[in-house]
């Protein structure tokens, strides 16, 4: 049996360890998120380049309006299932023609994907949450 003196070292210790390792832990600094985990869980969000570097320039749990780039666009749908409501429909045109074009992200883990690169000059019109593609 330990004596109690012993027991006492022990839990003094045991109660340094843990201590010296959330200190530790919180003297990390914070992890600085960009690209596509950069995009919170429910968004639809739109960086301005074709490669979702960096942080998302637009996002949103609402709509997203008219942008346009030169360095082409990137788009992510981070939705969550919700019948109705979880696809965004988007509409866009390069600068080369005039006709635009349509088209939709699916949820993550719906198919066929949730994102999207579009890599030229480019005017997104809107992204709009929707039902079904």
């Amino acid at each position: 049996m330990l004596t109690r003196m012993k027991r006492a070292g022990l839990l003094v210790a045991a109660g340094l360890m843990a201590l010296g390792a959330a200190s530790t832990a919180s003297a990390a600094p914070d992890a600085v998120v960009t690209g596509k985990g950069s995009c919170p869980k429910g968004y639809v969000c739109v960086w301005n380049n074709d490669s979702f570097s960096g942080s998302p320039d637009w996002k949103s749990q609402g709509n997203i309006g008219r942008h346009k780039s030169s360095h082409g666009l990137s788009g992510l749908n981070n939705g969550v299932r919700q019948p109705g409501a979880d696809h965004v429909h988007y509409t866009y045109q390069y600068a080369v023609d005039d006709r635009p074009r349509n088209g939709c992200l699916h949820y993550p883990g719906d198919s066929p994907s949730s994102m999207t690169t579009l890599d030229t000059t480019v005017t997104l019109h809107s992204a709009k949450w929707g039902g079904e593609c």
